[in-house]
């Protein structure tokens, strides 16, 4: 008997350790790897299990993947795909917190309000077995007294005494069977260790010299199986985790921002460089961020050249920091019939007087009525002066 129960285990773990089978859903055992929810998590979208791929150089990136749908042909991406990094972190965090001390007592609090129920229960079968044992004795003390020439009723007696002892035998053996089952005797001893282990959990869980095969045994050991939903226009992961109590866990997972998410500017920069921009220059506008501990996309100070593209791409227009007065190259070049190359010209021989902010900056020209008179006869009696029409 004990060999034929010992085979059935065997058979049944076996079969609890295929990752194949037909009816497996979830993979029984802990695995090494750095994914430590694995055989753990169920698609909340087709309600199958998640596989775990490993990518990158070396194969150091775990994912957590749902293709099956995909794969039969039903769908043409896959239910979801996200690092097995952001979820492990969450779901390390709220075991770590189920075994802080505060919780385990009002879990030994709980324990032992089931441990009084238990033993009242167990006090009603000892009152059974003591009723048992009575009729037990009754029928025995029956059956000794009778006379053994009267054979009728001594077989009728001794019928009856070996159903009493089938009957007190039947509630030993269910009474053993509850006691063994429900009965939730905790000493003083075992809650001191059981507190003690809380205290010292976190830090054998952080250890390095714990490897992640032991974690995820000790998960195993709390959580029945976790289901995930990936909310994609959220950003964010829905997950339920089932302990093994029967308690349930909600929390939400945010997942990190696309790459082009992640190095788009965010709209109060945006509204600041523009609010700048109505009278200072992009270097300006750079040192004025920079003094206000803003930062770049990529984490590093403003610069020139992230100003310009910032005023591009928001179509924010260059200060306006011409005075009414002057004039542009292009207005006096059509002003006097010249091209503008003249008007460079005459900038840089200093025949006119202009003003540029700096090298990225346009001309800015201011011409009184001597100016005028100037250039209009330098116009008129340079030959080599070509007219614009």
């Amino acid at each position: 008997m004990r060999v034929c129960e010992e085979f059935l285990e065997n058979a049944k773990q076996m079969e609890k350790n295929r990752t194949n089978g037909e009816e497996t859903l979830l993979s029984g055992p802990a695995r090494e790897g750095s994914a430590l929810l694995q055989g753990l998590l169920l698609c909340g979208h087709c309600g199958r299990a998640l596989t775990v791929r490993y990518t990158g150089n070396g194969g150091i990136y775990p994912m957590y993947l749902c293709s099956w749908l995909r794969r039969e042909g039903l769908a043409t991406k896959d239910c979801m795909s996200f690092r097995c990094d952001l979820l492990d972190a969450a779901v390390s965090e709220q075991v770590l917190k189920a075994l802080q001390p505060a919780e385990l007592e009002l879990a030994l609090a709980a324990l032992r309000e089931l441990e009084s129920r238990d033993q009242a229960i167990m006090h009603q079968w000892q009152m059974r077995l003591e009723r048992a044992e009575y009729e037990v004795a009754l029928a025995e003390r029956r059956y000794q007294e009778v006379d053994p020439s009267n054979r009728l009723v001594a077989g009728t007696l001794e019928h009856r005494w070996n159903d009493a002892l089938v009957h007190l035998e039947d509630l030993k053996k269910q009474a053993a069977d509850f006691q063994r089952q429900e009965a939730r005797i905790i000493t003083p001893e075992q809650k001191a260790k059981v507190l003690a282990l809380a205290k010292d959990f976190s830090r054998l869980w952080h250890a390095p010299s714990t490897h992640d095969k032991d974690r995820k045994r000790m998960l195993r050991l709390l959580i029945k199986d976790i289901a995930v939903e990936q909310l994609a226009q959220q950003r964010q992961l829905a997950v339920h985790i089932r302990w093994h109590g029967g308690a349930c866990t909600d929390l939400s997972v945010p997942l990190p921002p696309k790459a082009a998410d992640r190095f788009r500017y965010p709209s109060a920069v945006v509204d600041r460089v523009r609010e700048l921009a109505h009278n200072q220059l992009d270097a300006q506008i750079a040192d004025q961020l920079n003094r206000e501990d803003h930062v770049s996309a990529k984490g590093k100070p403003y610069t020139v050249a992230i100003i310009r593209w910032i005023r591009w791409r928001y179509q924010i227009p260059a200060p306006a920091l011409k005075k009414p007065e002057e004039c542009t190259v292009q207005q006096v070049a059509k002003h006097f019939g010249v091209s503008e190359g003249v008007v460079y010209y005459w900038i840089e021989h200093s025949v006119i007087h202009a003003r540029r902010l700096n090298g990225g900056m346009p001309y800015w020209i201011t011409l009184n009525a001597e100016d005028e008179k100037k250039l209009r006869d330098w116009v008129h009696n340079s030959s080599g002066i070509h007219k614009a029409s």
